[in-house]
């Protein structure tokens, strides 16, 4: 779980929770390219009504209780060692109670709550801290990604401002916003393909979004991320996957299993219930 906690935050040149808020900019309003024409405001428009946006259904967030699989955190950061179900460390933090608390607008929180009686002694206390700090930063890190891709903010309200190219099979919306450069690359019927950011600081990060039709829009299930440190010369690009299945509360999707991992590095998967949703 550290080492999962590390590649999520440990980029050479800055964090991946940075690029995660950064992926979010464009949806305030870009300054470079030419403007777009009324056929490519038309365009947007129309692929505005394909996908399903908590905005409009009304969502303003939720609450769950988190259980994260310890065991299989644990052994995936440790190849080569066995980890039994009663090894002291998954028990320890079995015994956490985790709440969630999204809020698609910002101000996401999670509750962190060892087990009465739990063990003191400097290690336990330590992987503690650790695990809390590492599990607050993956759970309020995935927020800050996958809300754009379901408030509907991701599709820009129309073409101003935007460089709109089209070629045979599909068309690309490039911009940028307060030094962060970003190119969203869509299929001719309107599917969203690849999301791009590159920050000012060179640190990249491209993301590959996969989406379920249901009967509210297009439902974003998994993500393939692409992140590219900066530095001369860069880092390896590192892998992450993250799957996402839903449950229905209310009539709204939340999440009810997360699966994620740094390809080579680390995995966690953890599962969600006891919700409750939040209207605006």
């Amino acid at each position: 779980m550290f080492k999962l906690r590390r590649a999520l935050v440990g980029c050479a040149a800055g964090s991946v929770l940075a690029i995660f808020l950064a992926a979010t900019l464009h949806a305030q309003g870009s300054t470079a390219g030419q403007s777009g024409s009324a056929a490519d405001d038309a365009l947007l428009a129309k692929a505005a009504t394909m996908y399903y946006s908590a905005t409009k259904a009304g969502l303003a967030g939720f609450d769950c209780v988190v259980h994260p699989d310890w065991h299989t955190a644990i052994a995936s950061g440790h190849p080569g060692t066995t980890v039994s179900d009663s090894d002291s460390r998954v028990t320890l933090l079995n015994g956490v109670a985790i709440t969630l608390h999204a809020r698609l607008k910002g101000g996401s929180t999670m509750d962190w709550t060892p087990a009465a009686g739990s063990p003191s002694d400097a290690n336990s206390t330590s992987m503690l801290t650790q695990e809390h700090d590492g599990m607050n930063q993956i759970l309020l890190g995935f927020l800050q990604f996958w809300t754009p891709f379901m408030d509907g903010s991701l599709i820009p309200a129309n073409s101003s401002g935007l460089t709109v190219t089209h070629a045979s099979n599909t068309f690309t919306l490039h911009g940028a916003s307060n030094g962060t450069d970003w190119t969203e690359v869509f299929s001719n019927d309107l599917l969203l393909k690849e999301s791009d950011v590159i920050m000012g600081n060179g640190l990249s990060v491209k993301f590959e979004p996969t989406y379920k039709a249901t009967a509210q829009g297009l439902l974003v299930e998994r993500f393939l991320m692409h992140i590219q440190p900066a530095g001369n010369p860069p880092a390896p690009v590192q892998e992450m996957k993250v799957n996402i299945d839903y449950q229905t509360i209310e009539g709204f999707p939340i999440p009810r299993q997360l699966n994620i991992e740094v390809v080579g590095t680390a995995t966690i998967n953890m599962s969600l219930d006891g919700c409750t949703v939040l209207r605006q």
